[in-house]
């Protein structure tokens, strides 16, 4: 059943079902603070996980926040819809999904007529227009990654409708390479950075993306660049010391999926959702460089693991946590993922995943010459 009214606050109307009641919505003591903010019992659309977080501000009103997500139903898991949400900055834990989702859905006929996932969004001032960035398949598992625009319009959100999101061109702008080096058989999940140079005078367009392949499935992440957005060239790490071409030395065994990039007072930043073992037990991770196209490197694979927030893990809520995403409003990082309990068949592909937000209160250190980072957990004693 759809929410009656585009106004109903969705982290308010299902307190309950997140296991929490309206006089105790604040944390205890010692306690992080975090709630579902996107239910995915609150349309059938998405009804079997809400996921991919894609957070924007409102380019025509500073005071809200714009949210592209995606959803799956329960009735046929196959499918992947995109949504649309708003919130106001100064309470990022309260989201009002739209009336009219979802607002994008696989192709009648094409190259992405079967499944898509949401992959990132970007605004692109010049043109007054949101790039949406998603990984589609004519199949059930996505293959390749592609592009639709959709026109910013008068007030940065109601245009973002089903009529209004165009797809760029009849292929993708990053479809798998099968040859030397690369091996690819699938290419998807891309996380996409666009940054200028002011040397040059011109915009940079960085690409990191999931593949499957001769390394395995989902082993690690590359590279490609482009200089509009659309066409896109793939950059192969020669020192990538197994061979992979790969930007970091993945975590073997584990798979890389869904990702943001963002840069944090100088440094680039990727949350990345890691499977390790095989997906035994999803959770966000973070990789870090001073240069977005070289030198990156991997935290370790526990530094932002679930099971260390204390007060607010339970195995029952969130065993899995994935497609992370950090953002900071008002002063304050908060992380953004789609998490699950631990399924009774102990298949996380059967989770029942509901979008949730956390406030990042705990200051690490990262790499030497690196910006500290915020991430979920109390703030240390003076």
């Amino acid at each position: 059943m759809r929410m009656k009214s585009l106004f109903l606050p969705v982290a308010v109307a299902l307190l309950v079902f997140a296991g929490i009641t309206e006089g105790s919505a604040q944390p205890k003591a010692g306690a992080i603070r975090g709630e579902v903010i996107i239910n995915r019992k609150a349309a059938a659309w998405e009804s079997q996980q809400v996921q991919e977080p894609c957070i924007i501000e409102n380019p025509k009103d500073p005071t809200r926040l714009v949210m592209f997500y995606s959803g799956v139903p329960a009735s046929n898991r196959r499918l992947c819809y995109l949504g649309k949400a708003w919130a106001l900055k100064s309470d990022p834990f309260t989201w009002h999904q739209d009336e009219a989702n979802p607002v994008f859905a696989p192709s009648k006929d094409g190259w992405d007529s079967g499944s898509l996932r949401l992959d990132a969004v970007l605004y692109i001032k010049e043109e007054d227009a949101y790039y949406i960035y998603y990984s589609a398949t004519t199949a059930s598992i996505q293959d390749r990654i592609g592009l639709a625009i959709c026109s910013a319009g008068a007030d940065g959100y109601s245009a973002i409708t089903a009529a209004n999101i165009r797809r760029v061109g009849t292929e993708p702008v990053l479809a798998p390479e099968p040859a030397a080096p690369y091996f690819e058989k699938m290419a998807s999940q891309a996380a996409v950075l666009r940054e200028w140079d002011a040397k040059a005078e011109k915009w940079n367009w960085f690409m990191y993306y999931s593949y499957r392949g001769k390394d395995g499935t989902l082993p690690g992440l590359r590279l490609a660049t482009s200089s509009d957005g659309k066409a896109w060239t793939r950059q192969f790490n020669e020192k990538d010391p197994r061979g992979m071409g790969q930007i970091f030395e993945s975590t073997p065994g584990a798979y890389y999926e869904w990702h943001q990039i963002s840069k944090i007072n100088g440094t680039y930043v990727l949350a990345i959702e890691v499977g390790v073992e095989k997906g035994k037990r999803w959770r966000a991770g973070l990789a870090v460089s001073q240069h977005p196209d070289r030198g990156w490197q991997q935290l370790d694979v526990d530094t932002v693991l679930q099971t260390k927030w204390a007060g607010l893990y339970r195995d029952d809520t969130m065993f899995h946590v994935a497609t992370p995403a950090f953002y900071q409003f008002g002063g304050k990082w908060y992380l953004y993922v789609q998490a699950c309990p631990l399924p009774g068949n102990g298949n996380y592909i059967d989770g029942h995943w509901d979008m949730w937000a956390v406030a990042c209160d705990r200051e690490i250190a990262t790499l030497p010459g690196h910006t500290k980072l915020f991430i979920p957990g109390m703030p240390a004693k003076p």
